[in-house]
């Protein structure tokens, strides 16, 4: 049994050798910057707390052949802080998963003093193992929005590409951008003529932190940002490029008053993976529209973001789609009232609350 003891900077070095064994296929420019990248999210990051660390397993020899990142983060509950852990690059060396080690180092970050622990990457395995330690997969949490903008072209990418042979798949899809080039003027084109009279700028993580308090409208389960985590978060996330080009724009109505902003990637011939659309209540709808119209503009073949329960109605109206897709979000805590917030929907757990926009995998 290898001993489990938390992680320390010197140990970089080693969990980049076992990041090499356990993802071959994801490739870091250099073991350095994969080190550097370990570094900064686990030991530089704007909310580290000491007493809730990361783990790894080492074997007498003084190989590491397991590991289970922690990120901390601060949210607020009913009003109060509580600390919440973010599990985060759980691997297991492949000569091990057949070990208790997967599950010895997960109980040690379920044991901790935090208030939650949130896991929103969790593989099929991971999440059978929080399961047995009395966690719980929310499903509101656990479904996904899809709005295809450009539908021949998002249908043709969705089929597996052995679906089509050679002499088909060829002219495929620039007959699917010519059919969804075509029904776009087939009629009034929502998301290129429609007229309300709002209008849109970037926005920054200042302006973002002034108007999170009155725009997160009363959730129970709320995260909590300063001025030093913000701007830092926003940052990491745009530079996840393998999904595109980060876009942060704030949407105004006609008095010039913020009515909320929208975070996506814009890919063009892609899905836009959304990060997060936030707006003051009664306007999401137009919140919705706006980042639906610009991701139509930057060439999206269809917008994808992780429902928002208390917005279904929005997403349903806008032709929005849902599916349950992994990774699985799974959440424990001991305290029933957290459990009962999330289960109802009354949480904010966007994408930039867990772990969703980190980059461990050279994304």
């Amino acid at each position: 049994m290898p001993m489990l003891r938390t992680l320390t900077q010197s140990d970089l070095p080693g969990v980049a050798s076992l990041f090499e064994r356990v993802y071959p296929q994801y490739r870091w420019k250099s073991r350095p910057a994969f080190e550097g990248y370990c570094r900064d999210m686990l030991f530089a990051n704007p909310w580290r707390d000491l007493d809730l660390p990361s783990w790894i397993a080492e074997e007498d020899d003084g190989r590491i052949t397991g590991m289970i990142a922690v990120l901390p983060r601060p949210m607020r509950f009913r009003g109060r802080s509580i600390r919440v852990a973010v599990p985060c690059q759980f691997m297991v060396d492949p000569d091990k998963r057949n070990t208790l080690t997967a599950l010895q180092l997960m109980k040690k970050v379920a044991a901790g003093p935090q208030d939650l622990t949130l896991a929103d990457g969790a593989n099929d395995m991971a999440r059978r193992m929080w399961m047995g330690l009395g966690a719980v997969t929310p499903p509101l949490y656990n479904l996904h929005w899809v709005r295809p903008l450009r539908p021949m072209r998002y249908g043709l990418a969705l089929l597996p590409r052995k679906a089509l042979p050679a002499p088909i798949r060829l002219p495929a899809k620039p007959l699917a951008a010519v059919a969804d080039a075509f029904a776009a003027r087939l009629g009034p084109n929502r998301f290129l003529s429609e007229e309300d009279g709002l209008s849109e700028h970037p926005i920054d993580a200042g302006t973002m932190l002034e108007h999170l308090p009155e725009l997160m409208n009363g959730h129970a389960l709320q995260p909590n940002y300063d001025m030093r985590a913000l701007p830092w978060l926003i940052d990491q996330t745009g530079r996840k490029a393998r999904h595109g080009r980060l876009r942060s724009r704030a949407v105004l109505d006609t008095k010039r008053e913020l009515l909320g902003w929208y975070l996506y990637y814009a890919k063009p011939g892609d899905v836009s993976e959304v990060v997060q659309i936030t707006a003051r209540k009664g306007a999401f709808d137009r919140v919705l529209q706006h980042m639906l119209a610009d991701a139509w503009k930057q060439g999206a073949v269809a917008a994808r973001g992780r429902l928002e329960p208390q917005h279904v109605k929005e997403f349903s109206d806008r032709h929005c789609f849902f599916r349950q897709e992994s990774p699985s979000t799974v959440v424990y805590s001991k305290d029933p009232e957290l459990m009962a917030a999330i289960q109802s929907g009354d949480a904010v757990l966007g994408r930039l609350e867990g772990e969703w926009w980190l980059r461990f995998q050279g994304g």
